[in-house]
Parts: C-alpha cells; structure tokens; sequence
C-alpha cells in the first residue's frame, strides 16, 4: 500500500485528488494538508511514501515544503501538482528535490502516472514540461 499525504491550501482540489485516488488499487491518503508549515508537520509525523504538494500554499510554499521534506522525511519522495508549468517553476521545485512534477490542468492520468514512476525509482514531468527543464533526467 503506498501512503500518500496531500497537500493543497484548496478543500476542494484535496477532496477531487482524495476521492479520485480512493479509487486507485494500491494508493491510500494518509492525511490532508492545508498550507505548507502542516505539510511539514503531517509528512514528518506520517512518513508516507508520497507528498502530493500544490506549489502555492500559505506559510511554506511548495518549493520550501520539498526541501525541508528532503531534509526532515528522506524516504518520502515529493510530487508537485500546480498550475504552473513556468520553467522557472517547474526547476526551482525540481532543483529542491521534487521526483514528479504535474500540472493540474491534465487529467488524472497524469498524476497515476507520476506516482507509479516515482514509486518504480523514476522521475516525473508532465509531457507539456518534459522537454522544458534543466537537467532534470541527468540527475
């Protein structure tokens, strides 16, 4: 069973992204959070295997909430769903130590696949972005 924890300062994306991957065989969300210091907190305590963290969140944003996550939960590996794809965005979450990076904007699908990539040792960028990032492969 892989535990996730959600991060996102809007109820309504956690409970679409909650509901949605109830329905996926082998994926459990372990906790909520609304802004980026809870996102901490929770991920610290929880140890999930995934945190699945907005970009823009009170507090902490998304880029901060990786790299102390990286620091604080080593195992949990961190996937960033924003609405942005701004490279400048997409490196700097990259560059923190995010594995997957998806935009909202896509189906899904999208975030299906990132967890099973990072859960598998993989990275993860959504096709709009994948040619569009600074040694992200590379690394």
């Amino acid at each position: 069973m892989v535990k996730i924890v959600l991060a996102d300062d809007h109820a309504l994306v956690r409970e679409y992204v909650k509901d949605w991957l109830k329905e996926e065989p082998g994926l459990k969300v372990v906790g909520e959070a609304s802004d980026g210091v809870e996102a901490v907190e929770l991920t610290t305590r929880l140890k999930p295997d995934i945190l699945v963290t907005d970009l823009k969140m009170p507090h902490l944003n998304g880029i901060e909430v990786t790299k102390r996550i990286r620091q604080l939960s080593p195992d949990t590996h961190v996937i960033v769903l924003s609405l942005y794809g701004d490279k400048v965005y997409v490196d700097a979450a990259l560059k923190a130590g995010a594995r997957a990076y998806v935009l909202k904007k896509l189906s899904s699908d999208g975030l299906t696949d990132a967890i099973n990539a990072v859960i598998a040792g993989e990275k993860y960028l959504s096709p709009p972005i994948s040619g569009n990032t600074t040694d992200f492969f590379d690394s």
